[in-house]
């Protein structure tokens, strides 16, 4: 098997032998000749002037000798241990984290970064000593954890008591936004918005057509933005992607939202939903009024004729308003032209996929934004996308237009200022459909400083809702994976090829029935997963595997970093959120600064403090969703409508 040790460590052995024998030698010359100390230096330089010349003594020789075996020792050594020219089968091994020159070659820390596990080891007094392992590129990570592992615990909740950036965090129970938003607001200063639009405690309203997103850019720039949303909402079944219903739906789509960011300068997606059914008499000039209108019977004058469809009088008017871009022209008079069972089709699909946007309160939570993307790079903001679990079918469009839209944004500018990178802690995010932007993220964050993390509860989960194809772009681009215990023998067989052979020696023996003192062994190597299925499906519960991108035959052994299990972080999910937070806090920021200044101490200082304050049953205990009742949100909720005036809405 190939020699482990690399040139520095053999160049230490070297020096160290050849110090052995400037030790070995006087020794000895002491010893056999017994001279005086003063005399010591003299006689071991005149018997190595006098080698070979025939007046030595035997014993001189011998002397010599040890002053140099231990270097000859040491060649020796070296020989046996080269390489041997026997096939390899891989070289894969678990990572040495005691070297401090792995860590940095790995792009790892172990005080600053995304937490992705833990050392643990046991002092003396019986403590724990935790040392965390953390990833310092701004390079994303997937986490597969099956339920019940603890990723929520040693992963999203970590991270957002130790990350003091910009946050979006997404939150199906809710568990997130309950424990660590009032900690980050308090210690790390961060304005806390909550995305919910079913809930009464909605705090963040976002438009992806609102004047201050749209109002600078030219038709181009609008149409890109109107198809790219659109392409997010309007997502057909596998192999019906193309279904003529779904793609003329989705050109209304774009058609009504170009209209009306055209025409005043922004829209939403809740005018764009009601866009076909809207009332457009007031839109009317006078050569096309009229065209809605009758002769009274009696007085003789113009009035409204309420049988007239008022939505197709408008688009034959926009077919002829030169004052929009012809690509707007040639759809208003396309769709004026279809046959109305045609356009009831059209309507319908539309209405399909549309409708979640006409409930009034999501109507409400799209009619404009409470924050700027570049506010998330600027400020400190943390976004939860609380969501439940019932609902996600619903709001998936949303929530994958709200994702997709940050992205496309943020990843128009480069960014390189560890102060401004932006975390996502994507948690269950396949559940809301996919988001092809998204897969795109990984190979370019590392330039805009959005650090996305994935988390999933298998590789069959991303399979099933991406796609094969796009289960490999995802593991291939992303820079750490986080693996925990698996429950899917497919799984573990991917986890367990990805890392890897190792080589070993196999000896073979054979001897004949009647030879008892002769044999023959025979050494030849072998391929041998480092990492078997089986060992990954029986994985104890408190350990993980951690993989880094170009050093996957390098995986890292480490322990579930449970955050309940850090004392800096005792009753930090208890803090409570200040919602109505506004310019009266400003007299806080350097309190609270300083504090969060103390917190990270504490933090970092832990290595030598930590021990495990509760027992593995607290996992259990200690990140359950706390519910709260209909009741009790109700009896919430005009306090929550009276607080929310303290937010800046822009």
């Amino acid at each position: 098997m190939k020699n482990k040790m690399n040139a520095k460590k053999w160049l230490v052995m070297f020096l160290y032998a050849f110090a052995m024998g400037l030790i070995l030698y006087p020794l000895l010359v002491k010893l056999t000749f017994k001279p005086d100390f003063s005399e010591l230096f003299k006689v071991c330089m005149m018997i190595l002037s006098n080698l070979g010349s025939g007046t030595l003594k035997f014993k001189a020789y011998i002397c010599v000798f040890f002053l140099f075996f231990p270097l000859i020792a040491c060649i020796a050594y070296w020989a046996l241990h080269t390489s041997k020219k026997m096939e390899q089968y891989g070289n894969a091994e678990f990572a040495d984290l005691s070297d401090e020159e792995t860590w940095a070659k790995m792009n790892l820390s172990k005080d600053k970064g995304l937490m992705l596990g833990c050392l643990v080891e046991k002092t003396l007094s019986g403590k724990e000593k935790r040392t965390f392992i953390r990833a310092t590129q701004p390079l994303s990570c997937l986490v597969v954890a099956p339920p019940g592992t603890g990723k929520t615990a040693s992963i999203a909740l970590p991270n957002l008591f130790s990350i003091e950036n910009s946050c979006v965090v997404l939150d199906i129970k809710g568990e997130l936004y309950q424990k660590t938003a009032g900690y980050r607001q308090k210690y790390f200063n961060n304005e806390i918005q909550r995305f919910s639009p079913f809930s009464e405690d909605n705090t963040m309203f976002f438009n992806p057509f609102d004047k201050s997103v749209v109002e600078q850019m030219n038709f181009v720039q609008r149409m890109k933005l109107a198809e790219q949303i659109a392409a997010t909402i309007f997502v057909g079944e596998k192999g019906k992607e193309t279904d003529h219903w779904l793609v003329s739906a989705k050109t209304l789509f774009t058609f009504l939202s170009l209209y009306f960011m055209e025409r005043n300068n922004h829209t939403d997606l809740a005018q764009i939903a009601q866009g076909h059914k809207m009332d457009y008499y007031d839109y009317l000039d006078d050569k096309f009024v009229r065209e809605a209108q009758k002769q009274d019977e009696d007085t003789g004058k113009m009035e409204r004729n309420y049988d007239i469809d008022t939505f197709k009088v408008w688009l034959k008017q926009t077919s002829n308003d030169k004052n929009f871009d012809e690509y707007i022209r040639n759809q208003a008079r396309q769709f004026n032209s279809t046959p109305d069972s045609e356009f009831g089709s059209i309507k319908s699909t539309f209405d399909t996929y549309m409708k979640i946007f006409a409930n009034p309160q999501v109507a409400k939570s799209v009619k404009s934004m409470s924050f700027n993307y570049e506010d998330l790079r600027e400020k400190k903001i943390t976004l939860y996308v609380v969501i439940d679990s019932n609902d996600i079918e619903i709001l998936a469009p949303l929530v994958r237009i709200f994702i997709e839209s940050i992205f496309k944004y943020l990843m128009t500018t480069e960014n390189s200022n560890p102060d401004k990178f932006i975390y996502f802690i994507l948690d269950e995010f396949v559940r809301f459909g996919k988001m092809p932007y998204l897969l795109e993220a990984p190979a370019l964050c590392r330039s805009y400083g959005l650090i996305p993390v994935y988390i999933t509860q298998s590789y069959e989960q991303i399979k099933k809702y991406y796609g094969d194809d796009d289960q490999k772009i995802i593991k291939a681009n992303v820079g750490y994976q986080v693996v925990f215990r698996m429950n899917s023998p497919e799984d573990a067989k991917i986890l367990s090829d990805t890392i890897g052979d190792l080589t070993r020696e196999k000896v073979s023996q054979s001897k004949g029935n009647l030879d008892f003192f002769k044999r023959n062994d025979s050494v030849s190597n072998e391929g041998y997963k480092l990492i078997t299925p089986q060992d990954i499906m029986s994985n104890p519960s408190d350990q993980i595997y951690i993989l880094i991108g170009g050093y996957f035959n390098r995986p890292i052994k480490a322990k579930v970093n449970f955050w309940f299990k850090n004392p800096a972080w005792q009753g930090a999910d208890k803090i409570p959120l200040i919602v109505n937070f506004g310019e009266e806090k400003d007299d806080e920021n350097t309190s609270n600064e300083n504090t969060a200044q103390d917190s990270n101490e504490n933090l970092t200082a832990q290595d030598d403090t930590n021990n495990e304050t509760s027992d593995e049953s607290k996992a259990d205990t200690s990140s359950p969703n706390e519910e709260v009742s209909d009741d009790e949100t109700k009896n919430q909720s005009d306090n929550a409508q009276t607080n929310f005036s303290g937010f800046k809405v822009r």
